[in-house]
């Protein structure tokens, strides 16, 4: 009789745990063989204290849904981490489709890398999900140290020459666009050869904001970089606005949302003189709007203070 219920209790507890088996192996996973890997390290000093509408910061790291999810990327990218892993629940079911589908839209994962610092953005993010959802991101950023060093040193050199304490934000804003427009021109040829789909030249970085501070040339991307690390200096909130062609600032100040776009204020004439123009600086949403060209169309459900 003991026999037969010592194998009944056996029995019993063979299959409560082949019925549990999956939340057992996962628990393990969890808090035995990757719990290492969830302890996470301070954000550096790049990092922006900004909820936006679109993403917020999060310290919770266990989603409960898709918006969860883009928080989390977004506060590992703002953080300045250069890898960070989160583990799916058993009760969202969705949970690792959800990341597929945002990792799979580089265009979406572009959109967050606008919301960080410039210092902090990725060049290319490379995300691996297991089968027990664990989902580990290691990020691969555009600026190394040695630009951010020689970078920051320029942008302080040229903040202490061209402003005073006496100047506006407005001010400190106009004679930095001044600065980079007058020793900027737009490169051509790299723009060329990314509109040809083609392996861009790297005479000049001027994807970068090294380009318009060193090198003198720049494309869209560096003279939002520059700018953007401008407002920075001047702890004014800020974000880049993309739309499926271009790139440009976006701005808090003096009350309002305003767009600050220097690639357009710095255009190339017919004759293939520079010239500086205001015709995109510090414009409401509205006013840009009724520029109609094409190139500022962007979506309201991502950049959504620029309704």
């Amino acid at each position: 009789m003991k026999k037969l219920i010592v194998t009944f209790i056996l029995l019993a507890i063979i299959g409560l745990i082949y019925m549990n088996y999956e939340k057992i192996i996962r628990f393990s996973m969890y808090n035995i063989i990757y719990k290492e890997d969830f302890v996470r390290g301070d954000a550096n000093q790049y990092k922006k204290d900004n909820d936006w509408l679109f993403v917020q910061k999060i310290d919770n790291f266990s989603p409960n849904n898709k918006q969860d999810i883009l928080n989390i990327f977004y506060t590992g990218l703002n953080n300045g981490w250069d890898e960070f892993t989160f583990f799916c629940p058993e009760e969202y079911k969705n949970c690792t489709t959800d990341v597929e589908e945002i990792t799979d839209n580089s265009t979406l994962l572009s959109n967050i890398n606008n919301y960080i610092s410039t210092f902090n953005s990725y060049n290319v993010i490379n995300v691996n999900i297991n089968s027990f959802g664990r989902v580990n991101i290691k990020v691969d950023k555009l600026y190394d140290n040695d630009n951010i060093s020689i970078i920051t040193k320029k942008i302080d050199e040229i903040y202490n020459e061209i402003t005073t304490e006496e100047m506006s934000d407005y001010d400190k804003i106009k004679v930095f666009h001044n600065y980079i427009i007058n020793r900027t021109t737009y490169d051509e040829e790299r723009s060329s050869q990314i509109k040809e789909g083609g392996i861009t030249s790297l005479k000049h970085p001027s994807n970068l904001a090294y380009g318009p501070l060193f090198t003198g040339k720049a494309i869209c991307g560096g003279y939002t970089d520059v700018m953007a690390l401008f407002l920075d200096k001047l702890n004014l909130p800020n974000y880049k606005i993309s739309s499926a062609k271009h790139i440009w600032n976006f701005v808090y100040i003096d009350g309002s949302w305003k767009h600050l776009d220097l690639t357009w204020d710095d255009p190339v004439l017919s004759n293939g003189e520079n010239t500086l123009t205001y015709t995109f600086f510090l414009l409401s949403t509205n006013e840009l709007r009724e520029k109609a060209d094409g190139q500022h169309d962007y979506s309201t459900e991502i950049f959504i203070e620029a309704k």
